[in-house]
């Protein structure tokens, strides 16, 4: 008899039926949402990283571009076949910077050529002054950009 007034008291006590599940509802539409937004964080912090990386490397780079240009031998440099043409005859090349997170190769334009700085006449010393360029053009998703490093040499 005893039992029988607590499972009365139980079944009185108890609230709307459903309510559990409201709750239960609720929560994991709020787990949902947390986790899209953590997905949408990461995301932003991915694409801000790809776009470090390309930096690290176009600098890299014309960083090799610049040693080259310091260290190329002037006969090479004023050759027929010199790295570095004469601005008429500049063409562009595709180049390989490097591979990213998946492997596919990460690609830019090499554009080399250079200038000859006249010298000036009234001037004792007889140099022959050439500016060397290395223009290097890149994409980032939708966006262009175009980095460039110059040297300048002298004999």
């Amino acid at each position: 008899m005893k039992l029988m007034r607590q499972h009365a008291t139980y079944l009185r006590r108890r609230p709307c039926s459903g309510s559990l599940l409201i709750e239960v509802s609720l929560a994991l539409g709020l787990a949902v949402m947390l986790a899209l937004v953590m997905m949408k964080a990461s995301l932003l912090a991915i694409s801000g990283n790809q776009w470090t990386v390309m930096q690290t490397l176009t600098d890299a780079y014309l960083t090799r571009e610049t040693a080259l240009s310091n260290r190329i031998p002037w006969v090479d440099l004023t050759a027929t076949g010199s790295p570095w043409p004469s601005m008429d005859a500049s063409a562009d090349q595709t180049i390989t910077l490097g591979k990213a997170a998946g492997g596919s190769l990460i690609q830019a334009t090499l554009t080399r050529f250079r200038l000859d700085i006249a010298s000036d006449a009234s001037t004792e010393t007889n140099l022959t002054v050439t500016r060397l360029y290395s223009v290097l053009k890149y994409e980032i998703g939708d966006q262009h950009y175009v980095k460039s490093r110059s040297t300048l040499r002298m004999q």
